[in-house]
């Protein structure tokens, strides 16, 4: 049995036992008491109601309930003139100091061991100036069902002590299982969160140190500059170039911190999502048309497929991914010099000819100023934040999507699959595509 199966079998048995222990003990205290009190009220009920004349009634119907009712002389000799034969009592009923209380018509309810050995209720009232009422019954009866209940009691309790082992047991297994399995998979989350939580910290770390690295180019260059410049070292003649250098590396400098604040607002979730409907096959053109430029004097085979699709989305944010994406797309081209966008109504597909990826290597590309990031963006943009942010970007618009390498195309595929529930409708029109 399991650590937990067996705390709840211990717990079900103490619980059950002690219930029992409690029960016991009430009875064994109390009962006795509580049925004797039960029978006085009958008593002093009885006595209420009692009429001389009825005498013979009443005593036939005590008797049933093991009542005794006498009219006795309220003297201690005897009465040899009253025809009932009225006659002291054979027991010692009353004390000799309460005797006076029942002449002087107090009612008198006490137990009493008669001479026979055996207690009984006694209560004692005066009828008149001549006689009392005594009505008696024996408690002993009472004490020997109380005794005689508790010791069969007793006995069924240990008889059943092994069908109540077996139940408690067979109890403990059917509700320990799932609890342990719970428990176990709590036990499996919280490690794993810790696990993310070191994989997270050791993130800032890094984060941290690749940020501190990439601002510090910039301001190595700014502030070597400015020192040359303040020194008299550099000709009047260079200071335009060298204040375009300044400017260059400031700008970038901004650019990498604007998409830091970016980042770390799309990964706490602090960006607002304002959708509206968009036309994707225009924002890919106008993303096109940025770089038309780029494309013609790098030689690129560009290939489009894009049909009439409207989504309901977050215009800025997916722009900003669909830019990203083809940034990437043309920083990282082989020789071979091909790129391919899809667009259709269940996915936007950004190809691009490359070297072979391995698959355990892909997951290197999202992460912040990664090593497989390198400079090749910069001159288009972009921050070594890419595909970092464009991860983000997507987790925030609930939009899936897969990155992987085509071995036989040999390609790099980024796809972004579309949404076409009730809150994203998808417009097609089928009319219009190239």
């Amino acid at each position: 049995m399991k650590r937990i199966s067996y705390k709840i079998f211990l717990f079900l048995n103490c619980l059950t036992y002690g219930f029992i222990a409690l029960y016991v003990l009430i009875n064994y205290l109390f009962l006795e008491d509580y049925q004797i009190g039960l029978k006085k009220k009958e008593i002093i009920s009885l006595a209420k109601e009692y009429k001389s004349e009825n005498y013979e009634d009443f005593k036939e119907e005590a008797q049933l309930n093991a009542i005794f009712i006498k009219e006795v002389s309220i003297y201690k000799e005897k009465n040899i003139n009253d025809k009932r034969n009225i006659k002291p009592h054979p027991m010692k009923i009353i004390e000799n100091e309460l005797w006076d209380e029942v002449k002087n018509g107090k009612e008198v309810l006490n137990i009493q061991m008669g001479r026979d050995n055996i207690k009984r209720i006694v209560l004692a009232k005066k009828l008149n100036d001549d006689k009392m009422l005594i009505v008696t019954t024996s408690i002993a009866p009472i004490t020997d069902v109380i005794k005689s209940t508790l010791k069969f009691f007793i006995y069924i309790i240990l008889l059943s002590i092994p069908i109540n082992l077996y139940i408690a047991y067979k109890f403990s297994i059917k509700m320990g299982k799932p609890i342990e399995s719970e428990l176990l998979e709590l036990n499996a989350q919280l490690k794993n969160e810790l696990e993310k939580q070191k994989k997270s910290e050791a993130f800032r770390k890094n984060f941290i140190s690749n940020v501190t690295h990439e601002l510090k180019t910039p301001v190595a260059i700014i502030d070597g500059y400015s020192e040359a410049i303040l020194d008299g070292i550099i000709e009047l003649e260079e200071i335009p170039d060298i204040c375009k250098n300044i400017n260059l590396e400031a700008s970038n400098m901004n650019a990498l911190i604007q998409e830091l604040l970016f980042y770390c607002k799309m990964e706490s979730g602090y960006i607002p999502i304002k959708k509206e409907y968009i036309d994707l096959k225009e924002t890919i053109k106008n993303i096109l048309k940025r770089y038309a430029i780029d494309f013609k004097l790098n030689n690129i085979n560009l290939k489009t497929s894009l049909e009439k699709v409207e989504v309901y989305s977050d215009k800025k944010l997916l722009d900003r991914c669909l830019n990203n994406l083809i940034i990437n797309a043309l920083a990282y081209v082989n020789t071979e010099k091909n790129i391919e966008i899809i667009l259709n109504k269940n996915e936007i597909i950004i190809k691009n000819s490359s070297e072979i990826l391995k698959d355990d290597n892909l997951e290197e590309y999202f992460k912040p100023f990664s090593k497989k990031n390198d400079k090749k963006v910069r001159k288009y943009g972009g921050t070594g934040l890419g595909l970092s942010v464009v991860s983000e970007i997507l987790k925030n618009l609930n939009l899936e999507y897969n990155f992987y390498y085509e071995v036989n195309e040999k390609v790099v595929i980024f796809k972004i699959l579309l949404k076409g529930d009730e809150n994203e409708k998808i417009y097609i029109d089928n009319s219009t595509s190239e």
